[in-house]
């Protein structure tokens, strides 16, 4: 089933008009979860089998977890998910689903481990945090529809279960507010993908079409089809998560919002904090602070920043292009640690920089251009450097 489609629309129709109906809370959370399973289904029959093998097993670390058990018998409970997380991301694996509905930058997926990437992150999540908090946020059930929760079930957000459990007792019971809000944020999210994405796309032909050993285009224009991947790469995903946060406020669920102006940024560090909010989120406190510690280093973010955005990147792809993409972005983490600590130690110099305007503008600049370029390593193949090495020429006139 596409997520662009009559057939989805009908889908989000039935599934709000069945959890209007005068049932117990309960029984309003088993309903979503069939309607979640049943949106899997459509896209292979045993794709609810594979999630439910995740969710039962990360539901089952979670409660080993919770219960104050040693790192290594977590760890032991917890490894099997991470095939999960990658195994639909091996090439012998994507090039199968070249055509499955659900694709972006992010690469194609395999239409029987449809979502896993998304569902494996919120269940390593939920097994982290009862470790931390030595509790679990749900019970079987409604873990399992939280974690299959079909609006945000492709592309997320990720969003985590404490902040799904806030607005979970009000599944089935939209207010107006919130019926506005949806069709709001549907109108949009097509706006971005179908639209503009449409568009862009089309901008984008010189750099998509590229081929090494084939004539490049004259400089302007590779810049012009950059700038218009690197939209595209925005509407595209900024769009899917306006359709998964309205379809979710029909529901009465709120969820957390993913995009916030990322190319309007003055630092790599910001950007993050603008673009997939809950996947950046999700590395901050799983992956990066846990790797940096409490430490005294000074060395140690910084290696910190360059393995968690590397580890990103293999998320994304286990190829060259993906791993180089979050190399860079690591680095630029670091760089940017590095200039802020810098900064600290020159006050008067800080104060004047934070009022100058033309300084801010630089800093965007700079930032949208870093973050257009590694767009590059992946817009392409993916799978080597050389087409993005010699797209790189062509950007600036030696090609």
């Amino acid at each position: 089933m596409d997520v662009i489609s009559s057939g989805a629309l009908l889908f989000l129709a039935a599934a709000a008009g069945a959890l209007l109906l005068p049932l117990p809370g309960r029984a309003k959370r088993g309903l979503l979860l069939l309607f979640n399973a049943a949106f899997l289904y459509l896209f292979h029959p045993l794709a609810p089998l594979l999630f439910l093998a995740a969710s039962c097993l990360a539901f089952a670390a979670a409660r080993v977890a919770a219960r104050g058990a040693p790192r290594a018998l977590l760890w032991l409970a917890a490894a099997p998910l991470l095939a999960f997380l990658f195994l639909p991301k091996l090439p012998f694996l994507a090039a199968a689903s070249a055509g499955a509905s659900a694709s972006n930058l992010a690469g194609s997926r395999l239409v029987l481990f449809i979502g896993a990437s998304y569902y494996t992150l919120r269940a390593l999540h939920f097994v982290l945090d009862a470790r931390r908090q030595g509790t679990l946020h749900f019970g079987l059930l409604d873990f399992l529809a939280y974690n299959s929760f079909f609006p945000a079930l492709i592309a997320g957000p990720i969003e985590r279960a404490d902040h799904f459990k806030e607005t979970f007792d009000r599944l089935g019971r939209p207010d107006l507010a919130d019926v506005g809000e949806g069709v709001k944020r549907i109108f949009f999210g097509l706006l971005k993908r179908v639209v503009l994405g449409s568009i862009l796309l089309q901008w984008a032909a010189p750099i998509l079409s590229f081929a090494p050993d084939a004539p490049g285009p004259p400089w302007w224009r590779a810049w012009s089809a950059l700038y218009a991947v690197a939209l595209f790469a925005y509407f595209d995903f900024a769009g899917y998560s306006d359709l998964a946060i309205g379809a979710a406020r029909l529901l009465g669920i709120r969820l957390a919002e993913n995009f916030d102006n990322p190319y309007l940024r003055g630092s790599i560090a910001e950007f993050w904090r603008g673009w997939h909010l809950s996947l950046s989120f999700w590395i901050r406190d799983y992956l990066f602070l846990p790797l940096s510690g409490r430490s005294a280093s000074r060395l140690r973010p910084h290696l910190a920043a360059l393995v968690s955005m590397t580890l990103c990147g293999l998320w994304h792809g286990p190829n060259a292009g993906w791993i180089a993409w979050g190399f860079l972005h690591g680095a630029g983490l670091s760089l940017h640690q590095a200039w802020t600590q810098w900064l600290r130690r020159r006050f008067r110099l800080k104060k004047r920089l934070a009022a100058s305007r033309l300084y801010r503008v630089l800093c965007v600049l700079l930032t949208f251009h870093f973050v257009c370029l590694t767009w590059v390593l992946v817009a392409i193949d993916p799978s080597r450097l050389e087409p993005a090495l010699a797209y790189f020429a062509a950007l600036f006139g030696a090609g």
